[in-house]
């Protein structure tokens, strides 16, 4: 194999997906892999001896597949074993914060590792924001309640119970007290954020508002906790929020700037080298390991040891390494959704942007440069769209003025604001002399997007696709480009039989889609909202809040309808021949029985007067009730083996028409 990094890196990656998909005994793919591993030893010994044999070689691939896919299966497995607290009826607690959250209007948030369990689990903790921001090291004594972290609300909600999974956090402890602070502990970690905390607390000595200092932290670090979020939606309306979060592009741009200054001050090869790993590793530690950084912080390592050692270097050999070696560290980062897009566009710019680049090139540099950026900007757009959809079930429309006005802008900003913030350990007093035409540069730019906001009144369409669209998607787009680098009939084949397939699999989902029948109870913590669904149409009771209505989005988004008519909600009705009653804290309802019986609105009710007057099929509890309600109700309808479901815990309640089930 001419080079096997790229079998090996598709292997891996495959058997970490099926990993993610399938539960398969340990010990079956470890026999699995030991097995591939001796027959991969045994073929290489064979064909070093008997040269190139294309019978041999199918072996060999076959090999390496069976070989690197259970290793990364495996690799898969072990790094996100179950983690089970058994007493969750446990009040008392002591943590250490390992990662501040941003905080909300009530509370602070952070992950932290559980001290007082055996293991030390890491979980999510919320608490009162009356008391200090916490620092990483820091542990507390709190008192609260833990439980699993819920699934989402509504369907087709962002799953923030798999995000955090994936972080290996399965419980939450949430306290509405001020915690007791026990010691703050002294760790790598801990260092590192102190003296990430030290160099961004100079842009406060240097005279920035808290507004410009949140950009700056954001830009500089990706650390969004103090960004100010008119600023991020803004970012976000442009489809430019990529520019906040540290990704590859601030990584080249700081390691070419500091390999370009140490150049012109004529310092040694041999220091440049040091300096520069040294820079790519504190770097990295600081902004949080996040896998676009790891991944620009790799490609550059490794360029630097393929030219100490001469070797030739490919970009897309470097892309495809760096993706091993992110892997086999934690084969986690193949799900992170800033992962994913980061080695997409990078992979984008190398294989596609050649294709197109000479339509972006012009003699004059200024023209020039504006050129190759709107032809980067539009390549690595297109190709990450799909994937962009999937996720965020949005198309941008303003990517491209977004990216013209705030690459070029803040490109410069991070330059001079990492050199200023450097340069400001010898002076404070002579480096806050460019603060003023530093800030306004960042105000204009503000500014800017901020009135274009306002002036295009449609910044996004709403989209879905699902996960086998998005990836033929991908493939198309890809495809295309390939066609153009060298032209070959059979890949005109391939790509009309892309199109054909993605055709069948929207018909397929259209088809699906006009035959559904469902009643969905939502998950609203102030009313009781109910989806009547035909088809295509949804005839919608009751009144949704902020929070339930974007939910509702998603949901008409995913199954392709539409809310046709939306009734007021009463106490008592029927819907697909099945009655239904609603209690709420007037506690009053007809002596006559009824399938599906809603608790809203705190009702203290009798129930065994209620099961015996109404007798109904199924109870269902709005999570808008108080919990010490909700969990003497639980301890009731568990007792008598009443069949309930608890809204707040399980989220919405479906009761499907099409295929009989609930």
């Amino acid at each position: 194999m001419k080079y096997p990094i790229y079998p090996i890196t598709f292997s891996y990656v495959s058997g970490i997906f099926c990993g993610f998909y399938f539960k398969l005994p340990n010990a079956v793919v470890l026999s699995v892999a030991l097995l591939s591993f001796i027959a991969l030893l045994f073929l290489y010994i064979l064909q070093r001896n008997k040269s190139f044999n294309n019978k041999l070689n199918l072996f060999t691939i076959l090999a390496v597949f069976s070989a690197f896919s259970s290793l990364g299966f495996l690799s898969y497995s072990f790094n996100n074993e179950p983690v089970i607290i058994d007493n969750l009826n446990e009040k008392e607690f002591t943590i250490k914060v390992t990662d501040v959250l941003k905080s909300n209007a009530y509370s602070h948030r952070m992950y932290a590792d559980l001290l007082s369990q055996n293991h030390q689990p890491k979980v999510l903790v919320t608490f009162s924001n009356k008391s200090t921001i916490p620092k990483v090291g820091t542990v507390y004594k709190l008192v609260g309640t833990i439980k699993k972290v819920p699934e989402p609300r509504n369907l087709y909600d962002f799953n923030y119970s798999e995000y955090l999974r994936l972080k290996n956090i399965h419980y939450q402890i949430t306290s509405y007290h001020e915690p007791f602070k026990i010691t703050e502990e002294k760790s790598f970690q801990s260092i590192i954020i102190s003296g990430r905390n030290y160099l961004t607390a100079q842009f406060s000595r240097l005279g920035y508002s808290e507004k410009t200092q949140g950009f700056i932290q954001a830009l500089l670090f990706g650390i969004k906790t103090n960004l100010n979020d008119e600023i991020q939606q803004q970012f976000k309306d442009f489809g430019i929020l990529h520019v906040l979060a540290v990704s590859g592009m601030h990584v080249v741009l700081l390691f070419s700037t500091i390999s370009y200054i140490l150049r012109k001050l004529r310092v040694s090869k041999n220091a440049i080298t040091v300096i520069l790993i040294a820079f790519l590793l504190i770097f990295s530690l600081m902004a949080g390991f996040s896998g676009s950084v790891v991944r620009a912080a790799l490609m550059c390592l490794m360029t630097i040891v393929g030219t100490l050692t001469e070797r030739r270097i490919h970009t897309i050999n470097l892309l495809v390494g760096s993706m091993l070696l992110i892997l086999l560290f934690d084969p986690n980062y193949l799900f992170d959704v800033g992962f994913q897009l980061s080695y997409l566009a990078v992979f984008a710019i190398v294989f596609c942007y050649p294709v197109v680049q000479h339509y972006f090139t012009f003699k004059n540099w200024i023209l020039n440069y504006f050129g190759q950026l709107v032809g980067v900007s539009l390549v690595a757009q297109l190709c990450v769209l799909p994937l962009s959809i999937y996720y965020f079930k949005q198309i941008p429309l303003l990517f491209l003025i977004g990216n013209i006005i705030a690459i070029p802008i803040t490109s410069g900003l991070l330059v001079v604001w990492f050199l200023q913030m450097l340069l400001s350990l010898v002076s404070v007093e002579v480096l806050a002399l460019i603060t003023p035409i530093l800030s306004w540069i960042s105000t204009f730019c503000f500014d800017v997007l901020g009135s274009l906001s306002d002036y295009f009144s449609v910044k996004t369409i709403d989209f879905h696709f699902g996960i086998l669209q998005t990836i033929l998607a991908l493939l198309m787009i890809f495809m295309i480009f390939w066609f153009f680098r060298k032209k070959e009939l059979n890949k005109v084949y391939i790509f009309l039989s892309m199109i054909v397939l993605f055709q069948l699999i929207t018909l397929k989902n259209i088809i699906e889609n006009k035959s559904k029948e469902e009643i969905v109870v939502m998950s609203d913590a102030d009313n009781v909202v109910i989806l009547n669904r035909l088809g295509d149409r949804i005839n919608r009771v009751g009144n949704a809040n902020k929070y339930t209505f974007q939910s509702l989005k998603n949901y008409e988004l995913h199954t392709n309808s539409k809310v046709a008519t939306i009734d007021s909600l009463g106490n008592s009705f029927v819907l697909k021949d099945k009655k239904w009653l609603v209690i709420d804290s007037l506690e009053v309802y007809p002596k006559q029985q009824f399938d599906y019986v809603v608790l809203y609105q705190n009702p203290k009710i009798n129930l065994d007067r209620l099961m015996h007057d109404v007798q109904p099929k199924m109870i269902l509890l709005q999570n808008g009730n108080y919990q010490y309600l909700v969990e003497e109700y639980v301890e009731y309808f568990k007792e008598r083996k009443i069949p309930y479901h608890d809204m707040r815990n399980k989220g919405s309640y479906v009761v499907n028409y099409s295929s009989g089930n609930n």
